[in-house]
This record gives structure tokens, C-alpha cells and sequence, in this order.
């Protein structure tokens, strides 16, 4: 158990999957927790938290120096949008000190009906650069947790050129996609990242193949799945960046994994506070990580590391630590020379030439006698679940002592985190006695009646600490006392506890009165903003994405109005013809944003995918449409957007019909949305190519990106994959997606633009099919009823109609 941090450095902040993890947390040392409620909370999975439950949270966090935040870091869907923002109503009036946002509509309307409450800016806002953080400033936010895709120089520029908080994630699970701009599981299998329900296919095993369908040999099968982020090295770098606070992953882990990880982390930040140059992690901390849980640990792109060192090939779970191998087998029972000790009770994982398994440890032989414990450098006979050989390794999943000793920071009722205090004890005939606690800002005092003279033994100091000392059952321990104590005094113990329980709830009152006198207001959300209806004609616009201009150009020759092309797709000299639109790319690293903005000016049509771009290119005379992996789900965020400058807004890819219909009722934005076509559920920092071979890192030349591949999953679909100059992935859904059939729908829903997405499509395809389009969305807009046949087989209607979970 910890004691109340006393470092200055950044903010601890550790995961709360639940009450337990809440504890473990705060009795090993962070700084803040962050928490769900059961509903609009990226980890829905979790165990989480009753919305009654978090005053009792938060009053156990308070009381031991630790600040609690709600994450609220979900889209919300239209209808959703009042509920949403009276959970935050609630849970401020029940002493959260900040709410985690991820959609821009609720932030909104946070700040607007809701200015007291301190907003925190989620990862899944992909803030990668300096322009988007100053944007979210502007919407209100206090902290801007960064992408985890940034080096440690890059975050201490945003650090440095920002003058909000920022907060850096240093341990835990990585997402192989930038986060918010992941659709792949809602994609396959309707469970939406951005809703708090991934299944994390990136987990699952794929193969890559080349532009003529050949497997290309990989070291392992899981080519989408990251190891693990372990910054615990880079600490003391970490803290010189000027980062607020760093952030330990895991709202789905167990309260033991939280206890560990929390307590490993606070020794080890405040001794890189304190001694930065002579800062080691000890091996008993890189032991212990590793057997909290691990995937194979990396610094990652904290160290600027995107190759194949960040990924774990050869498996996508636990891998544990090598505790030694199988040297002979006999009747069941195998013997393993050990390199580390194991004991009863401990899981180990046997990997074997038929696969592996794993199963908790009965009996230890040693010797021909049963042993609680195996030490280092022994031979160990175990039974086993299922057949091994000699020579097979031997890992350890789970330590019985680790997680017995975890469990014990933060089960039972002594398990507490302590909170020094400074008693003071004022005993004197004929005054009242006074007792007093204070801890560094905060005072607690009591008095009790005067004390007469003792009738039989007087009390002495002895008795004062003894008895004034028993604070058991609350966070406090004395650090200090001082007792002024006068001759012959008598005083019941009685008294004694008495007054000290009151000094203890008068502390207690004290350090909670900055939540005190909280209420809920109950706020509507509020109206977006109407200007001039807009002229919309009888038809949308009909638009094509493509990543090559001839086929732009050809699809306007057969009926498209307008076409878009991804900046990332052009070559340097292009000549962008009129009609085409440039694609300012969603992910733009500090260093790239000059560039983006030079295509920004006044003949120039942009569609603009990063937040902190959109108003300087709206300032720089660019007609701006907001792109869809902003996320717009809502008129709340549409409102943002055009409010930083946006012309239009392409909803998200998970919109349903419905709440399209309900976004462009609420709005006077033109507003539009996919019809047809693959589309793009990843991008990546990482690029899936450094599989199938070493990375030059020279990604602007690289041969190997100038054509397509493809991911193929355990049921043989093909997700087409591009990478770009800058060597980031972009994958795209191995099933088109076709609304033809759905278009009296969608007119009706009154969007502004319906769009094409062609990837690997040839330039005649593409050109047809776009003519196909325009001949349907005329004929719908006179009435005529759809034709019978979608124009792609096999095709998805996409979220249109189901929507997401």
C-alpha cells in the first residue's frame, strides 16, 4: 500500500474497471483514476460503475489525495445527446473532478450548458499535432490525452506550444489503428470501437497477400497486432517533455494487474522525478509488469519505434514470462529445469510442437517430495493436463504470489491507502479539550468540554497517542504529535474517542468541501446554430473518392459532380483539374502541417480529415468539407465543424439512415454520406508491408507501397491495403458497400451528397459504375421505384439500416 504521492512531476493516472480496480489503484499510488458508468463509455465491457455508486468513488479517491474522472469518450448518436449530457450533469454533482469526451457535439455542449465542469479531450479525437490541441482549447478543454502514435520529441513540441494540459499514455495495450478512426470491428461484425465495443479483430490472424493474390511469408499470423506499450525506461524523458500527466491502459483488467502495474509505476516516476540521471527500473519492476500481463513489451512510438520491433507476430495474448524447459517426461509428469521459481498455485503456459496450453500447478515435486516451492536452478516434477516433450519452454501466465500480494493492497477493510497527518492534542484543567489532524492543506479540529482535575490516575501523553491514535477504519496515520498536556488532568477514554472521531470527520469535511454544495442543473442540449436555409437541389451531389486522378476525371466525364482525391495519393507536381478536391490527410504530425496548409487558398476545394486544419484552411480562403473520419454523428458536431470553418460535412461511415435524416433536419450544413464502395476502416502509423521484410524506413522511395496488397482473414475476405509516403497503412473493408437499392431512403433523409469510394477498382469500373449512380439517383428523384438489384454482388448495406451498437 502508498502512502499519498508527494512528487511534483506528472499526474499518475491509472484505470478503474471497477470498484476493486479503484481501489487497487488509489491504495498503490495514483494520482487519478479514470472510470466508466454502465453506459457511453468506451469500455463497456468493463465491470464499470453504477451512476449511484460514484459518490462513495469519489469520496474514497478524495479522502486519499486521488482525483477521479469519467470517461464519456463515445460518439453519440443523435437521440442520445440529452441523456449523455445529463450523465455528465449527474456525475459532476457526485464529485467527478473531469469528464473524458470523445464527441465534439458533446463537448460542445458541455461548454456551453455546462461551463463548470472540466473537460478532458479522449484519444479517440486522434490529437497528433499541435493545430488540433489549440482547437480544442477552443471547444473548451482543459487536457488533450495525445495519440499514442507520437515520439517523445513530438509530444514535447504540442507540450511546449500548448497551453492546455497534455497527457501521454505509457503503459498498456496498443490499438494498431489511430484511435477514433478505427471502423474494422464495427465493420465485420457490428460492434463499434467508437461506441465502447470492439472486438479486436486486429488480434485475430491474417495473411498478407500481394497485387496478384500470393501469400507473402511472415514471421507469425497475427500481422495486425501490436506488443505492448512499456515506457517505464523512457520515465525520466518522459516527464522532461512537459506532459501533465501519463496514463496506465486497462479498464478491462484485473484488479490485481491495476495493483501492480499502479504500484510499480509510482516508484518507479518518482524516483525518475527525483534522481533522472541515475534512474534504472530494477528488475523486480520489468519482472513484475511482465507477469502482471504482456503481450512482449516495446517502447513503441514513444521511442520512435513503427517497424516490425513494435508488432508481436508469433501471438496476440499473454505470453507471460520463460520460466524454464521440459527435460524429460515421465507417466504425465513432466520435469523442468527451472531458471525462475514457481510454486503451487502459479499458471503456467507449456508451448509445445502441437500448440500450446496452459493450467494452474498442482503438486511440485522435487526430489520425490511434494514442495510449495521450486526455487531457481531446480528440477521440478509437475503434472500435466496434456502431452509434452522434452525440450518444449515453459512460461509462467500468472505468479500466486504476485497477485496474492497485489490483492492484499487493496482487499479488506485495512487495505487503505495512508494520508500523514499532523495531530495536535491541547489537555489542560479547565479548558476544553481540543484535538486537531492537518495534513499538508487542510485542517480538522474538534473540542470536547472542559477537563477538571483527575479523581483517580490522570491521563498521560502515552495514553493520548494511544488512544487519540486509533484512526483505523480511515485513511489517516499520524506522522507527528504534539500534546501539551497540564498536571492531574482526568479524561475518559471515552472522551478521548470521541472527540478524535469528530476531528476526523471535521479533516474529512475539509478536504471534501471543494465538492461540497454540488447539484445537478439538468441542461438541455443545446439548439444548433441556423442561418439561411440552404438551396439544396432536388438531387445530391453525386461525388467519387478515388486515389487516382485519371479515374476522377473519367468518372466526371460519366456523371459525377465532384471528385476527391487524397492528398497522400497525388504526386508533388501534380496538376489538380477542376471538379477534383484534395484530400488534406487525417493523420499530420507537426512537421507535415506547413505542407498540408499550402493546399489551402482560395480556388483550391478541400475535404479535411484533421480537426486543427480545418479553420486555417477555412482563414486561408478553401472551400472546406470536414471529412468523415471526424467522426460528425450529431448536429452538435456539425456545429463544431462549421463553426471552425467547414462549407459541408461528410457524416460518419456508422451513421444510420435515421440519424442522418436527423443530423441534416437539425442543420442548415450540407451534410452527405457513402453509398458505394470500399471503405477505409484503418489507418495506420505502422505499415502492414514491413511483414514480408526488413523496413528501410525510407518510405517516400519505397517500392514495395506502389501497389495494392491485401489482409486476408481465417473466413479468406480480402481487406485491400495501400500504404503512403510516409509509410502509414490504409486498409479498406473487404466488402463494398452499395445503398442503390436504398436511395428513396436516402433522399428522403435530405443529405446534400452521396459519395463513391473506389480503391482497387479499374478505371472502366469505376467509370461505369459512376454512370450507373447518376441514372439511379435521377431516377429516384422522379418518383421512379429502385431497381431490384444491387449493382455490386457481394455487397453490405453497411450501418444504413442497422446502425451500431
Amino acid at each position: 500500500m502508498s502512502e499519498v504521492p508527494t512528487s511534483s512531476g506528472p499526474e499518475l493516472l491509472a484505470p478503474a474497471g471497477g470498484p476493486e480496480a479503484l481501489r487497487a489503484a488509489v491504495n498503490n499510488g495514483a494520482d487519478a483514476v479514470y472510470l466508466g458508468v454502465d453506459r457511453l463509455n468506451a469500455r463497456r465491457g468493463a465491470e464499470n460503475f453504477e451512476l449511484d455508486a460514484l459518490d462513495e468513488a469519489t469520496r474514497f479517491a478524495h479522502l486519499r489525495g486521488a482525483k477521479v474522472y469519467l470517461t464519456a469518450n463515445v460518439v453519440i448518436r443523435p437521440s442520445e445527446m440529452g441523456d449523455a449530457l445529463e450523465l455528465v450533469d449527474e456525475a459532476w454533482a457526485r464529485g467527478v473532478d473531469a469528464v473524458i469526451v470523445q464527441d465534439l457535439g458533446l463537448a460542445r455542449a458541455v461548454s456551453r450548458e455546462l461551463p463548470h465542469v472540466r473537460l478532458h479531450a479522449s484519444t479517440q479525437i486522434n490529437a497528433h499535432n499541435t493545430p488540433t490541441v489549440s482547437e480544442l482549447e477552443r471547444l473548451g478543454f482543459s487536457r488533450v490525452t495525445l495519440a499514442r502514435e507520437l515520439s517523445l520529441p513530438e509530444i514535447e513540441t504540442i507540450a511546449r506550444h500548448s497551453r492546455v494540459e497534455v497527457e501521454t499514455f505509457v503503459h498498456g495495450a496498443l490499438c494498431f489503428c489511430y484511435s477514433g478512426q478505427c471502423l474494422l470491428s464495427s465493420a465485420v461484425g457490428g460492434r463499434s470501437a467508437n461506441r465502447g465495443m470492439c472486438a479486436q479483430p486486429c488480434r485475430l490472424p491474417y495473411e498478407l497477400l500481394d497485387d496478384k493474390g500470393r501469400e507473402l511469408e511472415a514471421p507469425g499470423r497475427y500481422l495486425l497486432s501490436p506488443r505492448d506499450l512499456a515506457g517505464i525506461s523512457l520515465l525520466p524523458q518522459i516527464v522532461s517533455t512537459g506532459v501533465r500527466a501519463i496514463k496506465i491502459e486497462g479498464r478491462m483488467k484485473s484488479p490485481e494487474y491495476v495493483a501492480i502495474v499502479t504500484g510499480v509505476y509510482r516508484a518507479a516516476l518518482d524516483r525518475a522525478i527525483s534522481g533522472p540521471d541515475t534512474f534504472e527500473v530494477t528488475d523486480a519492476e520489468a519482472d513484475a509488469l511482465a507477469e502482471a500481463f504482456s503481450r512482449g513489451f516495446t517502447t513503441g512510438y514513444l521511442a520512435g519505434i513503427r517497424d516490425e520491433r513494435l508488432m508481436g507476430y508469433d501471438r496476440p495474448n499473454n505470453r507471460g514470462v520463460p520460466v524454464g524447459r521440459v527435460v524429460s517426461v515421465e507417466e504425465r509428469t513432466a520435469v523442468v529445469a527451472l531458471d525462475k521459481a514457481v510454486e503451487t498455485g502459479d499458471t503456467l503456459e507449456f508451448w509445445t510442437r502441437r500448440g500450446r496450453f496452459g493450467q494452474k500447478v498442482g503438486a511440485l515435486l522435487i526430489d520425490g517430495h511434494e514442495r510449495p516451492v521450486a526455487p531457481a536452478g531446480s528440477r521440478a516434477g509437475i503434472r500435466v493436463d496434456k502431452s509434452v516433450s522434452s525440450g518444449d519452454r515453459v512460461f509462467r501466465v500468472t505468479s500466486a504470489a504476485l497477485e496474492n500480494a497485489a490483492r492484499r493492497t487493496f482487499a479488506g477493510e485495512d487495505a487503505s491507502r495512508t494520508v500523514k497527518v499532523r495531530v495536535t492534542v491541547r489537555a489542560l484543567v479547565g479548558q476544553p479539550l481540543e484535538i486537531s489532524l492537518e495534513t499538508d492543506g487542510h485542517r480538522g479540529a474538534a473540542r470536547g468540554p472542559a477537563l477538571e482535575p483527575a479523581r483517580t490516575k490522570p491521563i498521560t501523553a502515552a495514553d493520548i497517542t494511544e488512544h487519540v491514535g486509533r484512526l483505523g477504519g480511515t485513511p489517516f496515520v499520524p506522522e507527528s504529535w504534539d500534546i501539551e498536556l497540564g498536571p492531574d488532568v482526568g479524561a475518559g477514554f471515552s472522551l478521548l474517542h470521541r472527540v478524535r472521531r469528530e476531528a476526523v470527520a471535521d479533516l474529512e469535511r475539509m478536504m471534501l468541501a471543494a465538492y461540497e454544495g454540488r447539484v445537478a442543473s439538468h441542461p438541455r442540449p443545446p439548439a444548433p446554430p441556423r442561418g439561411a436555409a440552404s438551396n439544396r437541389a432536388d438531387m445530391p451531389d453525386l461525388v467519387v473518392w478515388t486515389t487516382r486522378l485519371a479515374t476522377a476525371r473519367a468518372c466526371l466525364a460519366a456523371g459525377a459532380h465532384r471528385a476527391i482525391v487524397p492528398a497522400w495519393a497525388l504526386d508533388a507536381d501534380a496538376e489538380v483539374p477542376p471538379g477534383v478536391e484534395v484530400e488534406v490527410a487525417r493523420v499530420l504530425k507537426d512537421r507535415e502541417v506547413d505542407c498540408a496548409l499550402s493546399e489551402a487558398r482560395p480556388d483550391r476545394s478541400l475535404v479535411i480529415g484533421n480537426l486543427g486544419l480545418v479553420r486555417p484552411s477555412a482563414e486561408a480562403g478553401a472551400e472546406v468539407w470536414a471529412h468523415w473520419g471526424l467522426n460528425a454523428v450529431n448536429a452538435g458536431t456539425v456545429a463544431v465543424l462549421v463553426e471552425a470553418g467547414a462549407r459541408g460535412v461528410w457524416l460518419s461511415p456508422e451513421v444510420s439512415g435515421r440519424d442522418a435524416a436527423a443530423i441534416a433536419a437539425d442543420s442548415d450544413t450540407p451534410v452527405g454520406i457513402a453509398i458505394l464502395g470500399r471503405q477505409e476502416l484503418m489507418v495506420t502509423e505502422h505499415c502492414v508491408l514491413t511483414s514480408s521484410g526488413t523496413c528501410s524506413q525510407r518510405c517516400g522511395t519505397c517500392t514495395r507501397r506502389e501497389r495494392w496488397y491485401a489482409l486476408r482473414d481465417r473466413k479468406g475476405y480480402g481487406f485491400p491495403v495501400i500504404s503512403d509516403a510516409e509509410g502509414r497503412s490504409h486498409i479498406f473493408n473487404a466488402v463494398p458497400l452499395d445503398l442503390t437499392r436504398a436511395l428513396p431512403e436516402i433522399l428522403s433523409a435530405g443529405v446534400a451528397a452521396v459519395r463513391l469510394d473506389f480503391t482497387v477498382e479499374h478505371l472502366q469500373v469505376a467509370q461505369r459504375l459512376t454512370s450507373q449512380v447518376r441514372a439511379a439517383l435521377e431516377s429516384a428523384v422522379a418518383g421512379h421505384a429502385p431497381q431490384a438489384q444491387a449493382l455490386l454482388d457481394p455487397a453490405t448495406a453497411g450501418h444504413f439500416f442497422r446502425g451500431v451498437r
